[in-house]
């Protein structure tokens, strides 16, 4: 582990634009460095943070914080240990000795052109990397999908286009509120994905429902690479830190034990976020009376926390105060007043409503004619799309919310419930109803319930019928899942994956690949109820239900495994139940009661909580059944119609609109489908000594190499990985990497190459007819920087660019008449003889190579800084003139997100202006 000492000098592997660090504090377990340049803060996790250490070199200028230029004489030890003190010289031949801690915060290494003159040389092939390496980084900065290409997702329009709106907010505060599989944690995880890959966040906290927790771990690493670390109360207090929140960047963690822990509560709310997620926010109660320790929690947060996603798909089925106090989380300025909030959502009702006939062609009369003219003014002659879009962007909700249903967004399967009464054995019914011990006996009679139950023949028989579709089991407890897995061995030679809370994550991901295997793989997966949560499986459409949970929203959780946008097939229900007891009162509950087998009801958990204790009674006493269901069935179709009847069409406009996720899904398949970044990976592969073959299915078997340049290798475990860069095989396989420009392993080696020297100077002897023999070519590679934090997206307007230049002693510049690509040079560095022999010989005409070269540079950047911040002022400027206009008659408008902006504009405009082109690689060409 390196090791820190405060006031040192160091650089981010990975943020070379925060410009030079100084370590400020080091923990045992963080070390803390600030970016003074750009007035960035950063908290790293020891012991390997991704930061390299500054020490200069005998021969470099350097420039104090007063901007005084400096020669570097000697390196010495400073007086304290671990830092390191300088003996300089200026140029008129005063001496001083320079602390590292008095650099300029500013520094740029200008060390490409040192080397040359020294004659340290790197192999052709690294320059030539290091070209592509930068090439690619500018590809990606230019990207209209940048943050959105590298989730392991299908590319689904809604979720897309929501990302990507949210995500381009300043300080995003919104609701998600899409019905359940429309993809909720997909969106808050793409939204957080492209924030943190832009720098527009750092550190995230993601607060969810205790029983949630593991689907989120699993989430954000299977499908955004995205490594949270859990929380619980024993890792708290086993952290040494003050605060143990600040060990790590991005936490995931329940309220639960934090709100029984006031040391824990303090920490949290005091933890520094960039963004709060919360997920199933209905659970966060609040009235005008009383608020729950969850809510008040929650708003601590808030109000601290500059971005702030609540997800829920029922935003009003436990009542409009409740949606309201949600909507004060994310802004208490505009939801201060719960009355003038109710007399609010009245007077856009109307709206809404002509939203609705709008969308469906339906004519309009003379109240739509005059409601159009009270919020538009003057509209003769306009079409219907740009009367929406106008009424959307001044009067519609959605700034603050979205919401798509499944009415809205069309691909869902359908659903067939297959029921199958079995008699309920003599033993179960003799068990207590009133603790639902009949509703899982196996669960009170032990291992002897194998030998009487009917469900073990009936699953047998049915996997038989099925032969050889695959089947996914779902059942309450591990034990069962376990007892299963043997009976079906021994009566009938099924070898079935298991999936429950005692393996581990690996464990896990082996049975759900056993699973998924087309060829050598088991027919059946069973899954304890923690296979509800967290993966997905489209590719089975056979779910059997061993028993019923008694929360419909656990029930729905489950079929939602199979039941989701992208399912091919209409989903099999196979629902075994005993009859005459208190599991075929659950089932009627569910089939009849709440209709909710063959579809989803929205009214479902809303009527769960009205009707929870005559439910139980049912279940005590079946006799009572008839009335609970026909009770159910008034409720649900009561709730139900009030729901459709309020169902705003301007809102679902607003969250979905099709053009627009249609062209991120072509961009993105577009930028799949070139073949650039594997034939990149391959070359980066070769030159650092990584191994690979072609494996199944269109990937590939990468392993570390015998003679590696370094001891590991980004992302790339000892005992290897599979990956592929195929979506649709990445779907199918979660266990293989699926490798885009966005993943870590690709991200991680262009940083090692990058960030360190390899490939910034070679030497190459050419022929090319248009120049004499003995001649000297210079091709440099210059990088545009804009030291400004991350959080202010400088490179939306001066994105990462790679300027290259070819020059002649004449101070002709040839690079766009000569293209990288087309020069045929052969490597001349392993002659260190020659190369000693050529710089000796011209070494004035290289120095006036170089010099001619940074002159050009140097001119060059005025225009750049001219053109980004026009692009800057026209973009920042419009949107500010449009919010403003918006703000006088759309309260969702918010003054201080107009207050952001033009802040931004100003920040933006001064960082821009400081933009520079640093020099990055040489290449010295000789023609023969």
């Amino acid at each position: 582990m390196p090791s820190f000492v405060p006031g040192q000098r160091w650089l981010s592997e990975t943020q070379s634009e925060l410009g030079l660090g100084i370590v400020e504090s080091v923990a045992p377990r963080r070390v803390e460095v600030c970016y003074r340049a750009t007035g960035e803060r950063r908290v790293y996790a020891l012991p390997n943070p991704p930061l390299v250490r500054v020490i200069l070199e005998v021969g470099e200028w350097v420039r104090d914080r007063a901007g005084r230029a400096w020669l570097i004489q000697a390196v010495e030890e400073g007086d304290t240990a671990g830092l390191i003190r300088y003996r300089c010289v200026d140029g008129s031949g005063a001496l001083c000795r320079l602390s590292e801690a008095e650099l300029d915060d500013h520094l740029r290494l200008n060390r490409p052109a040192q080397r040359l003159l020294s004659a340290r040389f790197d192999a052709d092939h690294w320059f030539d990397l290091r070209w592509r390496t930068w090439r690619l980084r500018m590809r990606e900065a230019l990207s209209p999908v940048q943050g959105l290409l590298g989730a392991r997702i299908a590319l689904l329009a809604h979720q897309l286009e929501i990302a990507s709106e949210v995500a381009r907010r300043e300080a995003p505060r919104v609701l998600l509120a899409d019905e359940v599989g429309l993809g909720k944690t997909i969106e808050a995880g793409l939204i957080l994905h492209q924030m943190l890959l832009t720098g527009r966040a750092a550190r995230v906290l993601v607060m969810t429902p205790e029983p949630l927790l593991h689907q989120w771990l699993v989430e954000m690493l299977r499908r955004f690479n995205l490594r949270f670390a859990l929380f619980d109360q024993e890792r708290f207090a086993s952290l040494p830190d003050a605060n143990p929140f600040l060990a790590d960047q991005l936490v995931l963690c329940s309220a639960d034990w934090i709100l029984r822990l006031p040391a824990a509560e303090q920490a949290l709310v005091s933890g520094q976020w960039d963004l709060l997620v919360v997920d199933e926010a209905h659970h966060l109660e609040w009235s005008e009376d009383r608020v729950s320790n969850a809510y008040r929690l929650v708003a601590q947060l808030a109000a601290r926390t500059p971005g702030v996603l609540l997800l829920t798909a029922t935003p009003e089925q436990l009542g409009r105060a409740g949606h309201f106090g949600r909507l004060r989380l994310l802004d208490p300025q505009r939801f201060s007043d719960y009355e003038r909030f109710v007399a609010e959502e009245r007077d856009h009702a109307p709206v809404a409503a002509l939203a609705g006939r709008l969308l469906d062609g339906e004519p309009l009369g003379a109240a739509d004619q005059a409601l159009i003219s009270a919020r538009l003014g003057e509209h003769e002659g306009l079409e219907r799309a740009t009367i929406l879009e106008r009424l959307l962007d001044r009067h519609g909700t959605g700034r603050v919310m979205f919401r798509n249903t499944r009415a809205s967004i069309p691909g869902f399967p359908g659903r067939v419930l297959h029921p199958a009464p079995l008699p309920e054995p003599a033993a179960y019914a003799a068990l207590n109803s009133r603790d639902c011990a009949r509703l899982t006996p196996e669960r009170s009679l032990g291992p002897d319930w194998l030998a009487l139950d009917p469900r073990i023949d009936w699953l047998i028989a049915l996997l038989a019928r099925l032969h050889p579709h695959k089947v996914l089991l779902i059942c309450a407890a591990a034990s069962t899942v376990l007892e299963l897995r043997d009976v079906l061995l021994r009566r009938s030679g099924i070898h079935a994956a298991v999936f429950h809370e005692g393996l581990a994550l690996r464990e896990r991901d082996r049975a759900a690949a056993y699973f998924a295997a087309v060829e050598d793989g088991t027919r059946i997966l069973l899954c304890s109820e923690i296979g509800s949560e967290g993966r997905n499986f489209q590719f089975v459409h056979h779910l059997v239900l061993f028993d019923l949970p008694l929360d419909p929203d656990r029930l729905e959780q489950r079929i939602g495994r199979l039941d989701r946008i992208g399912q091919q097939h209409p989903v099999q229900l196979h629902v075994p139940y005993l009859v005459g007891g208190p599991s075929e009162v659950l089932f009627r509950w569910y089939a009849q009661g709440l209709q909710a087998f063959e579809a989803i009801c929205p009214a479902a958990p809303a009527v769960y909580q009205d009707l929870i204790e005559p439910l139980h009674a049912a279940l005590a006493d079946p006799r009572r059944t008839v009335m609970l269901v026909a009770e159910a069935q008034r409720r649900c179709a009561s709730l139900n119609q009030q729901l459709a009847a309020g169902r705003d069409r301007l809102l679902e406009l607003h969250s979905h609109r099709p053009e627009r996720g249609a062209a991120l899904v072509a961009a993105l398949l577009e930028e799949e489908q070139d073949p650039a970044l594997a034939e990149y990976l391959r070359r980066l592969w070769d030159h650092f000594g990584v191994e690979y073959e072609p494996a199944a299915h269109d990937s590939l078997a990468l392993r570390p190499g015998a003679h590696m340049l370094n001891e590991s290798f980004p992302e790339l475990p000892a005992d290897g990985l599979q990956l592929t860069f195929s979506r649709s095989v990445a779907l199918a396989h979660e266990h293989w990497a699926f490798i885009t420009r966005e993943h870590p392993m690709v991200r991680g080696a262009m940083d090692l190459l990058i960030a360190g020297d390899r490939g910034a100077v070679a030497l190459g002897i050419m022929r090319d007819e248009r120049f004499a023999p003995t001649s000297l070519l210079l091709e440099a590679l210059y990088v545009v920087e804009c030291q400004a934090p991350r959080g202010l997206e400088a490179d939306r307007y001066l994105p990462l660019m790679v300027r290259r230049f070819l020059v002649d002693p004449a101070g002709c510049d040839h690079a766009d008449a000569i293209a990288h690509d087309a020069i045929d040079a052969r490597c001349a560095s392993h002659h260190p003889h020659l190369a000693q022999a050529l710089l000796s010989a011209r070494a004035e005409s290289i120095r006036s190579l170089i010099e001619t070269v940074e002159t050009m540079a140097q001119a060059a950047m005025p225009a750049l800084r001219t053109a980004a911040r026009a692009r800057m002022n026209a973009v920042l400027s419009e949107e500010i003139a449009r919010l403003r206009a918006l703000a006088a008659i759309n309260p969702n408008v918010r003054p201080d997100e107009i207050a952001a902006l033009t802040s931004r504009r100003e920040q933006l405009d001064q960082a821009l202006s400081g933009a520079s082109l640093r020099l990055d690689a040489l290449r010295l060409l000789v023609t023969r």
